[in-house]
């Protein structure tokens, strides 16, 4: 988690007629929640009581581009073979180039549309930036990743897999929603296992659901300001204390509570930006020891991711 706040910058829009407008997409990221009961109830393997698909690893950014192919597979930043939370898992969206260490195959983006129909003239894909590492009632593990994102006119919106299953579609998507104002394009919708992974790995779950998804790229050329960060609700002097953000949307937010300003601990769960108010009230255990109104110094800081 980085305690920086990160601000990217938007595509450049240009006007190819009178009439129509291409807008590429270089930046953004897709913010997926997957839903871990349903990845652990998908047909593979054999042991009811093991989980079909359990996430055990996420590279982001850095953590993704500067490994090769044999470390993603071999690598920990979470000690062990273990379950980790399958939420708030965020795929930065490359750019027109991308730089592959041994054996990966992440895509750069030649996505472009039009956005006044952005599903009748998408063209190209949305290269990602991450990685998924399974584990569950088989050997070894099952990866997924370098996925792009492609609209196709039959099938719609699917992550395309290519670490290892090149070109393969892995996810499909249902009861997606497309909106493009401004330069800034949004789509979210839930995410499917694919046909091809229904005929290959997992029979009989096409279009399973098992979580959903949200793309957001920048709105416009200019940095983003900083979330405006504030009390909201209950005083200090009430049983609980709630502070407000104003997310953005595609940010990750986590709240954290210190006496001393040096020794911070975490509030509850990590959270989605949506463009909308945020909140967190802390009324001591269990999300901290003891409630804000026993006495003592108490500061609070939201890190943006």
């Amino acid at each position: 988690m980085k305690t920086t706040c990160l601000f990217a910058l938007a595509s450049l829009m240009t006007v190819s007629s009178a009439l129509a407008v291409t807008i590429p997409v270089t930046s953004g990221s897709i913010v997926v929640d997957f839903n871990a009961a349903a990845l652990a109830s998908v047909n593979i393997g054999s042991d009811p009581n093991i989980g079909g698909l359990i996430l055990e690893e996420f590279f982001r950014g850095n953590e993704d581009r500067n490994r090769t192919r044999d470390q993603i597979m071999a690598d920990h930043i979470v000690p062990n073979y273990t379950a980790i939370p399958a939420t708030s898992l965020k795929f930065e969206i490359n750019g027109t180039t991308v730089t592959n260490l041994a054996g990966r195959t992440r895509q750069p983006s030649t996505f472009s549309y039009d956005p006044a129909n952005v599903t009748g003239t998408a063209t190209g894909e949305i290269g990602l930036t991450g990685v998924t590492r399974f584990i569950g009632d088989f050997t070894g593990v099952f990866v997924l990743g370098n996925f792009t994102f492609r609209h196709d006119p039959t099938r719609g919106w699917m992550f395309v897999n290519w670490f290892d299953f090149a070109n393969v579609p892995a996810f499909e998507t249902a009861n997606v929603t497309v909106t493009a104002t401004g330069g800034k394009l949004i789509i979210t919708g839930d995410v499917t296992i694919s046909q091809e992974f229904d005929m290959f790995f997992l029979p009989g779950d096409h279009g399973k659901g098992v979580g959903n998804f949200r793309l957001e790229t920048p709105l416009d050329t200019s940095p983003t300001a900083p979330p405006v960060i504030g009390p909201a609700g209950p005083s200090i002097a009430s049983s609980g204390f709630t502070i407000g953000v104003n997310g953005k949307g595609n940010a990750i937010y986590q709240l954290q509570w210190s006496s001393n300003l040096t020794n911070w601990f975490t509030v509850g769960p990590k959270v989605n930006g949506t463009g909308a108010l945020i909140q967190w009230t802390d009324n001591g255990p269990p999300l901290t020891p003891s409630a804000p109104s026993s006495g003592g110094l108490r500061f609070y800081r939201v890190i943006e991711d």
